[in-house]
């Protein structure tokens, strides 16, 4: 191989062969502008071999770009099949004459340049030129499927100019497979009373805006994939009387295989829907069928037993999906309980066993399928659900080594998973998850968490130290430290428990030895996203929701410390009320200009004003009132805590009594 670098200058153009690479030529030349200010020409050629001081992109099926790569020793094929580089393998060969990215295919060309544009850096201090060394890089995926799943029926519903960000984002490291968790969030023309609906904004998807995004995900070699339930999650629907007749149990979550209008109900959605995504897959979710059997299916279902009712409706379902030719997934945490059943199933359809938490192994959850001779898709989480920060600590293993033990078994593909639970998550926040995802899953075997922790600063933001990995570690402590005093993790329940009960007493006492921590290394991330900002040359965007969480949390710190505090000084002073200055000075550090009640009120309204900044960037404004009232509810409880203590102060004024500390909802001894 030549030894020696390239340095990228003024005069360095982009050349392409083939039309069809002129978006992947763009997004370089952007990254060459945004790195140094310089703007390459992109020219066409008829072929991409003759490369002499520039970056040329091709295919290595073009036989004179072939021949110039072979020339110096750099093999375009031992790829994955058949020797040669399959749709998406790339090489990259760089020299002091230039550069050479070649694709298996166009897809593979455009991996190729995502990769080129991690490798850029600055040749010097200026930043006006940037070098790369000489180098060659021969790479294909290890999983022919790289995915995430996206849950956009549980409160927040994606603006549409922000799913195209995040088409862009998930495609700069090879994500090709994009899922929406639907259920009720189509404009049904058929069902009308579901979809979502707001006065000032029609938040749900429309047939128009999903060809548009069809579309557009294509330009990045993303298929859109989506999931719209046929079993279990469709409370939505089934809330409604006009479905009572199809719920398993009154306003319940399940279909009943016992009617036959279930079917019709099932072929009205999915005609309007399944027509819209050209793509070769189709998720009928079907998970957690928990009320499956209690209700109108529990004759049928001591009958037969509950597996094959469930199995039998999944087949049904197949047969109604048949003209549509769709490669059908279903999540696998109910038919994997039915291993000796599972050949009811059709063998084109694709398992997908899901499990998120951190575990040593999980083939025990893949092999029902893979004996079965079923085709598998490992699901694993980002972590983004019900906290205040994703607990990245445990969602890092979870990826890693269902990953591994997909691979291991053959899986086609893997399924990074976000979910709204409480409706409060937002997705600028799972970057460091989805990112690792992609990585485990194009690389082969167990990824390293120590080495992705390492760059991810360069791939994600091109910033050269590790200053936000640092604030990813500093947020994920949050959910070690409570952890440790026995609580599951730094979650919305915690912020939003009534702090002046007996119960959020008890949780305060529990969480304040690990409090002290919690808020120091908050505040620490929350200095340095504010004081390095201008360090993430890539997708700064994404630190406001950094930033957000690392307030978050602080606030969390402050509510837990303050209840302690505001119930010691009061015990203070109901126990010294003979000592006016003493009770007084107590009284004062509660409810005064900068009482600890005053301060708490203002953190949870600054709250509330940073987290509607932060809705607003990504979601329509639908369902956001929703999440609002808890940051109102949890405000109107300081400020009635305020009024009571204010009126214990006017009392001890005239009578020189206060009232015991249990009638004020002062709990901590």
């Amino acid at each position: 191989m030549d030894r020696g670098k390239l340095v990228i200058k003024p005069s360095t153009a982009i050349v392409i062969s083939n039309g069809e690479d002129r978006l992947a030529a763009e997004l370089l030349q952007k990254e060459i502008f945004d790195r140094s200010g310089m703007k390459l020409s992109i020219e066409s050629a008829p072929s991409a071999a003759k490369t002499t001081g520039n970056i040329s992109l091709g295919r290595v099926t073009d036989r004179n770009l072939r021949s110039y790569l072979e020339s110096p020793g750099v093999k375009a094929g031992d790829g994955s099949v058949h020797g040669e580089l399959d749709k998406q393998g790339y090489v990259i060969h760089v020299s002091d004459s230039g550069v050479q990215i070649a694709g298996g295919a166009a897809q593979g060309l455009f991996y190729g340049v995502q990769t080129f544009r991690q490798l850029l850096r600055p040749e010097n201090a200026s930043g006006k030129t940037l070098a790369i060394p000489a180098l060659l890089i021969r790479d294909w995926p290890s999983m022919e499927w790289r995915g995430v799943s996206d849950d956009i029926s549980r409160g927040p519903i994606t603006k549409l100019d922000y799913l195209k960000m995040q088409i862009r984002t998930l495609s700069e490291y090879k994500i090709n497979l994009l899922g929406f968790n639907m259920e009720h969030v189509f404009d049904f023309q058929n069902q009308p009373l579901v979809s979502p609906k707001d006065a000032s904004d029609r938040a749900a998807l429309t047939p128009a805006e999903i060809k548009e995004l069809v579309e557009y995900a294509a330009k990045y070699y993303i298929t859109l994939l989506p999931e719209q339930q046929a079993f279990g999650h469709l409370h939505q629907f089934l809330k409604y009387e006009i479905y009572s007749d199809l719920a398993e149990t009154p306003h319940g979550h399940v279909l009943t295989p016992t009617n036959p209008k279930t079917y019709d109900f099932i072929r009205q959605i999915y005609g309007e829907i399944v027509p819209l995504f050209p793509g070769p897959f189709f998720h009928i979710g079907s998970d957690e069928t928990f009320e499956l059997g209690l209700g109108q299916t529990k004759a049928l279902a001591a009958q037969q037993g509950l597996g094959r009712v469930y199995l039998e409706h999944l087949q049904k379902v197949f047969e109604i999906m048949k003209p549509y030719h769709k490669q059908l997934m279903f999540w696998g945490d109910i038919a994997v309980k039915y291993p000796e059943l599972l050949t009811i199933l059709p063998k084109d359809m694709i398992a997908v066993p899901w499990d998120y938490d951190p575990k040593p192994s999980y083939e025990g959850i893949i092999t029902p399928y893979t004996n079965a001779g079923l085709r598998v898709v490992v699901a694993l989480g980002a972590g983004d659900w019900r906290v205040i920060w994703p607990d990245f600590e445990s969602a890092f293993v979870n990826i890693r080594n269902f990953i591994r033990d997909g691979q291991k078994h053959q899986a086609m593909g893997a399924l990074n998973t976000t979910w709204n639970d409480d409706g409060e998550s937002l997705v600028d926040m799972t970057w460091p998850g989805l990112v690792f995802g992609a990585a485990a899953s194009w690389q082969p075997g167990e990824s390293s968490i120590d080495d992705f922790k390492n760059s991810y600063d360069w791939a994600f933001y091109r910033n050269d130290d590790r200053t936000f990995a640092d604030v990813v570690d500093n947020l994920d402590r949050s959910h070690t430290l409570l952890a440790g005093v026995k609580l599951d993790n730094a979650s919305h329940e915690l912020f939003w428990s009534d702090p002046f009960s007996e119960a959020g007493a008890h949780t305060a006492d529990q969480a304040l030895p690990v409090t002290h921590e919690l808020r120091d290394k908050a505040e620490h991330a929350a200095e340095s996203l504010m004081l390095n900002r201008s360090k993430a040359h890539l997708h700064a965007q994404t630190l406001d929701d950094m930033l957000l969480a690392a307030w978050h949390l602080d606030t969390l710190g402050l509510k837990i410390q303050f209840t302690s505090e505001i119930s010691r000084y009061y015990a203070d002073a109901f126990q010294n009320q003979t000592d006016n200055a003493r009770a007084q000075g107590d009284l004062d550090e509660i409810v005064d200009i900068n009482g600890r009640l005053q301060s708490l009120r203002d953190a949870v309204t600054e709250m509330r004003k940073m987290y509607v900044d932060g809705w607003n960037r990504e979601n329509h404004p639908y369902w956001l009132d929703n999440v609002l009232v808890r940051y109102d509810n949890l405000a109107i409880e300081v400020q009635g805590k305020i009024v009571a203590v204010q009126a214990a102060q006017r009392q001890y004024w005239s009578n020189k009594t206060l009232p015991p500390p249990e009638q004020l909802g002062f709990f901590l001894k």
